[in-house]
């Protein structure tokens, strides 16, 4: 028995259902092309480390999440805040 010729796909005859979409998915109002957001200034800041009671610090992290504020931003307003109370000049 002779064997048939195996049949193949040329790139100009593939199947469109078969090839991966890779852009992202759009919904609703978001069809429509977007300009690009303006990039947030990225501020600049120095490492700092400290110990905490853990309670105090599981108290301060709660606070900042129910805040929506980030732990930094807080601790940097606490400090500045000091500062401005405890100043020697």
């Amino acid at each position: 028995m002779t064997r048939r010729p195996r049949k193949t796909v040329t790139s100009g005859a593939s199947n469109s259902a078969l090839t991966p979409n890779t852009e992202p998915l759009r919904v609703g109002d978001e069809t429509a092309a977007r300009p690009a957001a303006p990039k947030a200034e990225k501020r600049v800041r120095a490492p700092f480390g400290s110990y905490l009671p853990p309670e105090l610090q599981r108290q301060f992290k709660a606070a900042c999440v129910l805040q929506g504020i980030e732990m930094q931003d807080a601790l940097e307003e606490a400090i500045q805040g000091w500062l401005a109370n405890n100043s020697t000049s």
